[in-house]
């Protein structure tokens, strides 16, 4: 059996996590049976190339910083992959995706906030039906998208998402520097603050690092215009915490998740890269559980 071969966009926490487990073909001492192999990496920080390749068993061949690498440009290492992983940013997603898409390649996006801009959903599912490739979104930090889109094919009446993270998890975003909020002060005060209550659509521009998760509920769900979110400071959770509620033709559902932050990145639940390499299980293996 050939080995399906993936290029990774992107090498910090989650990354790094799916290139590990693509390499050694387990986690945490746990086989995964992926059959796959690493033919690239790419990210605009030369370091974190070099100090991924370091910790693995066979680091691909083909390195490059950003989309082009002295003379070699991203559309033409693309006959290197059947699949190409984003975990970069969402500027990469149409940096990257689409051209990848274009190329006939399959793809993983985990920066799923891009796709809640305007036409950009409608773009990538164009594109992918034209060249006949698929689009992998994964669950991420959340529970629930299988009874979310199940109940998407009646009706839904309504879709919350609140998302409550550490103070220092919403560190260096350019939203709390602009209205001048005091993450410190927070923390020591000890009270929740709302940073932004509003729709999917606004919190996955506010919020690039903190809610993709708004974004995968809008896609299973009633779109990013019409899914409410809230997003908030609190000095009183260690976890990551999303509440989901859903109403709808079929009943209610209300899901919550305390996840614990990436040991790497505050930013980012564990959760979001076990839920991008259980993907990759469900690609490689011929029995799909789940809707």
């Amino acid at each position: 059996m050939m080995l399906f071969r993936v290029g990774v966009i992107g090498c910090g926490a989650i990354g790094s996590e799916i290139c590990k487990a693509i390499d050694t073909d387990s986690f945490e001492g746990r086989t995964l049976g992926l059959n796959m192999r690493l033919s690239f990496l790419i990210d605009k920080h030369k370091e974190k190339i070099e100090n991924l390749c370091e910790q693995l068993k066979h680091p691909p061949a083909i390195k490059m910083c950003g989309s082009t690498a002295k003379d070699v440009r991203f559309d033409e290492i693309l006959h290197e992959v059947d699949l190409v992983i984003e975990c970069a940013s969402q500027s990469a997603v149409k940096e990257f995706v689409i051209p990848a898409l274009e190329a006939g390649k399959d793809v993983m996006i985990l920066s799923v906030g891009a796709l809640a801009e305007e036409g950009m959903l409608e773009r990538i599912e164009k594109i992918a039906r034209e060249h006949r490739c698929d689009v992998y979104i994964p669950s991420g930090a959340i529970a629930g998208l299988d009874g979310l889109k199940s109940a998407a094919v009646s009706e839904i009446y309504e879709v919350r998402l609140t998302t409550r993270k550490p103070p220092a998890g919403f560190e260096g975003n350019r939203f709390v520097k602009e209205k001048g909020i005091d993450l410190a002060a927070v923390q020591k005060e000890g009270k929740p603050l709302v940073l932004f209550e509003g729709v999917a659509a606004d919190a996955c521009r506010i919020f690039p690092e903190n809610v993709n998760v708004a974004a995968s509920l809008s896609i299973a769900g009633i779109g990013a215009r019409k899914t409410k979110v809230r997003v908030i400071a609190d000095p009183r959770v260690r976890e990551n915490t999303h509440e989901i509620e859903v109403r709808g033709a079929f009943g209610s559902l209300c899901v919550r998740v305390e996840n614990v932050p990436s040991p790497t990145n505050p930013k980012t639940s564990h959760l979001a890269a076990l839920s991008a390499i259980a993907t990759l299980k469900r690609i490689s293996h011929p029995l799909k559980v789940g809707t």
